[in-house]
């Protein structure tokens, strides 16, 4: 007996009766709210920043107000760096008994040196066990394990990663970092990770006095704007994470840029050194990008508001902006 006719008529039965759905029958209600005003609930997330901005100090901050919102994070960390964790934490103030934890050597053997798809349904029996509400991964490339230029050049890498993450059926936020001298670029050079992800973050160095980190929305998917966010860390006399402040960080600039245009028109590059003059950061030409890109952003958004406009007919670096209204 041969599978031959079984196998036809199961291809015939498929060509006669094709299943479908329409839209009509898919929720179209507005995504849930953000996690702490920054990490998609259904979803993976992804922060992005080069290596000293300050991942894990914002990793901390998060954990503190996960808790708050009564959830309980799970941290997978594969830099195994278990004494930094449980310092930034404590230094917060957190409630450590309430937070899981476990990196590589906390893993059978059958996943031992694994990549993250395979450690995956064992984080997903940990969270089980648990009671874990939200998955947070230190870092991408450890958990991955297949080398930074197989990270860049592989697309199925990031789309495996999140496929395992997605399966775990929680919100996570995997950390991760752009290529050596550029900041503001893609995690690991490639796309793919911000493709791949539900909401990117890109973190850069904050201006101003003592350690800011400013975080601002990649890739937002369904949302519309999202609120950038700027964390202010302070630390005690022993260099110990002793505080965090969060403030909207769209807001703030917005109120300092109508405070200075309420002069007259000024140009970007004009703003920019306003601007860097009143902060104890050594101004570079780094900087100083970082900074113009910062204010364009923000008056552009502005302009589509109607509280700011471009009068006259320069362009380019020449180009002036100007208050619209008065609020």
């Amino acid at each position: 007996m041969t599978a031959g006719p079984n196998l036809a008529a199961y291809v015939d039965l498929i060509e006669e009766s094709p299943t479908w759905r329409t839209l009509a029958g898919i929720a179209d209600g507005p995504p849930a709210p953000l996690l702490i005003g920054m990490l998609e609930p259904d979803g993976p997330n992804l922060l992005n920043a080069s290596g000293g901005t300050g991942k894990g100090t914002t990793g901390a901050w998060m954990i503190r107000e996960l808790l708050q919102l009564g959830l309980k994070p799970l941290i997978y960390d594969a830099e195994r760096r278990p004494r930094e964790w449980a310092r930034r934490t404590s230094g917060l103030g957190v409630d450590r008994s309430r937070v899981v934890y476990l990196d590589p050597g906390d893993l059978p053997f059958h996943v031992l040196g694994q990549p993250l798809w395979e450690v995956a349904p064992y984080l997903g029996q940990v969270r089980k066990a648990s009671g874990a509400d939200v998955l947070i991964v230190d870092s991408i490339m450890p958990a991955v394990g297949v080398g930074e230029e197989r990270l860049k050049s592989d697309a199925q890498v990031p789309y495996l990663y999140v496929s395992a993450l997605d399966a775990l059926g929680l919100p996570s936020v995997s950390f991760g970092h752009p290529p050596k001298g550029q900041p503001n670029g893609d995690p690991f050079g490639s796309v793919a990770w911000v493709n791949a992800m539900r909401l990117t973050w890109q973190g850069t160095p904050g201006e101003g006095e003592g350690h800011r980190v400013r975080w601002r929305p990649r890739k937002r998917n369904e949302r519309g704007h999202i609120p950038g966010v700027l964390l202010t860390f302070s630390y005690d006399a022993e260099g110990r994470l002793s505080g965090a402040e969060r403030a909207d960080d769209d807001e703030a600039t917005r109120d300092w840029l109508l405070s200075e245009l309420r002069g007259g028109p000024r140009t970007i590059p004009s703003l920019a050194e306003a601007l860097m003059d009143t902060q104890d950061e050594v101004p570079t030409p780094e900087h100083a990008k970082r900074v113009e890109d910062r204010l364009g952003h923000a008056l552009r958004r502005m302009e589509r508001e109607g509280c700011v406009e471009k009068p006259g007919s320069k362009s380019g670096r020449a180009l002036l902006w100007a208050v619209k209204w008065r609020p």
